[in-house]
């Protein structure tokens, strides 16, 4: 009798474990981390500035959440209701601010969802002087104390990364 307990006790601990391994990120599993990485790559050809931002989708589906007053933001599936949201969002936490503190125009291209990230795809026209403008990012700061947000800025002279957090939001492009 006590073979049998024991057996069934392995075997609901084993389905437990199997469970928590298969819960998604969305379903309310958090991460042990909190970060986004940002790529921007100048386009000699266009004269501008092409950059890729990649963001936890359910960290991002939070933030757009509290973004849109509470209203649930969802994003990918046939559910998706996050383009407009998305689009304000990101131009209100990520910038690249000329010399006089203006913003450059941005454009958000659209989004790719990547297994537990969504990619966020932007431009900026017109960027050819870019050196001296300041790098804005506090992407998620609002949620998250611990949010790192990470700045590969590939250019002709090399990759610079630049790193935001809680004490840091803004740098100056070298």
């Amino acid at each position: 009798m006590i073979k049998i307990f024991l057996a069934f006790f392995a075997l609901i601990n084993l389905l437990s474990v199997k469970e928590v391994e298969k819960a998604p990120l969305s379903g309310g599993a958090a991460h042990a981390y909190h970060t986004s990485l940002t790529e921007i790559q100048y386009n000699a050809r266009e004269k501008s500035l092409e950059i890729s931002i990649r963001m936890f989708t359910d960290d991002l589906e939070t933030a757009l959440t509290k973004a849109n007053n509470g209203q649930k933001i969802m994003i990918g599936g046939k559910n998706d209701n996050s383009d407009a949201v998305l689009s304000k969002y990101v131009q209100q936490h990520f910038a690249i601010l000329l010399t006089q503190k203006q913003k450059r125009a941005m454009n958000v291209l659209g989004k790719e969802i990547e297994g537990d990230a969504t990619w966020v795809y932007v431009e900026i026209p017109n960027a050819q002087d870019f050196k001296g403008n300041i790098l804005y990012n506090n992407i998620m700061q609002e949620l998250f104390d611990d949010q790192t947000n990470l700045v590969n800025f590939i250019q002709p002279s090399g990759k610079k990364t630049y790193v935001f957090n809680a004490k840091t939001k803004i740098a100056e492009i070298e």
